[in-house]
């Protein structure tokens, strides 16, 4: 009888922590409240692209719908820069205009090397960094600014000695005014 008793109360016990364990992932699962649902899978990262027989930083646009996306550009700040031999002083904020098209089911790499490289002044030798970006895109005729993660790299020159993710924002951008040249962003009826 208490055999009895006792596997009814663990069963219990069992059923109990497996209701609450699916009642959490389930309010995990909905996401960050705060971030806008978007109506369409658009999903810009940042990542590795083999380009000219190496791996470079690249913008990943990622284009999971049935419609052509406009990528406008994409906005970069350095901070946390330590570089010593530059070329040039650091801006420590580029802007590289992409303009282009991703087509449904597409991904489009777009290599962001040379804008960090410029950007942290050329330098001539090691250099590390912080990079926060947003990216700027058009989705008929609506205007999307997305923020990506912020990274942590180490360069040296053009080449990605390392990259590991930050986990706070390092940079709150300005928001944006669209373009005036609306007429080179024009997304045909393809």
């Amino acid at each position: 009888m208490q055999w009895t008793i006792a596997i009814y109360a663990f069963a219990l016990l069992s059923l109990t922590c497996a209701i609450v364990y699916f009642a959490v992932q389930s309010r995990r699962g909905r996401g960050d409240s705060r971030k806008p649902e978007k109506e369409f899978d658009f999903c810009p990262s940042i990542g590795f692209a083999r380009q000219d027989g190496w791996q470079s930083v690249a913008l990943l646009l990622d284009n999971k719908t049935d419609v052509i996306v406009w990528t406008e550009e994409i906005e970069m700040v350095l901070t946390d820069l330590v570089a010593t031999r530059q070329a040039s002083d650091p801006s420590v904020r580029e802007v590289l205009k992409i303009r282009q098209h991703v087509r449904p089911h597409d991904l489009l790499p777009i290599s962001l090397v040379e804008t960090i490289y410029q950007a942290a002044g050329r330098p001539q030798r090691n250099y590390s960094c912080v990079l926060s970006s947003i990216v700027r895109y058009r989705v008929g005729e609506k205007w999307f600014e997305e923020p990506m993660r912020s990274y942590r790299l180490k360069m040296m020159g053009l080449k990605v000695a390392n990259i590991r993710r930050e986990n706070k924002v390092s940079y709150p951008f300005e928001p944006w005014d669209k373009p005036k040249d609306l007429h080179t962003a024009n997304i045909g009826s393809k």
